[in-house]
């Protein structure tokens, strides 16, 4: 196998859609109580619910591109990468909607929020261009 398949491609523009989205606001949050409605935004970096999944979704996807070699480990280190991104998804809804909502704060998505849905989009595309590797090899082997 070599490092240029397109799932290393596909792995690589989501590894860069996460690195993006740990370091912009992906909410902000208006005030209710005050009588000039105050409005701030909320970063990654100080959630550390939301920091630890996400630089750990990173980190993973980093070492899955250099996993070619082994393409079921390759998959499932995905999978894995995939699951801590639909976590991800999970805490920012919760946080913007159940947590403010609770502290007296209207919140709101902000536009950078659809890098975390582009990065699930080109995980499952990598975890097809594994798989059709994966039956390739297969179809190889069975013709030896």
């Amino acid at each position: 196998m070599q490092i240029q398949r397109i799932q290393t491609v596909y792995i690589f523009l989501a590894m860069v859609a996460m690195m993006i989205f740990l370091i912009i606001p992906y909410g902000e949050v208006h005030y209710l109580t005050s009588d000039p409605v105050v409005s701030e935004k909320v970063y990654t970096m100080y959630e550390y619910g939301l920091l630890i999944p996400a630089a750990a979704t990173v980190v993973l996807l980093i070492v899955d591109i250099f996993m070619y070699r082994n393409l079921p480990l390759q998959r499932t280190v995905l999978t894995i990468s995939l699951l801590l991104t639909l976590c991800c998804i999970a805490v920012v809804c919760f946080i913007l909607f159940k947590q403010a909502k609770a502290e007296g704060m209207d919140a709101d998505f902000t536009v950078w929020d659809i890098l975390l849905p582009i990065a699930v989009i080109l995980e499952i595309l990598g975890l097809g261009g594994i798989k059709r590797d994966i039956k390739l090899l297969n179809s190889y082997n069975r013709l030896r």
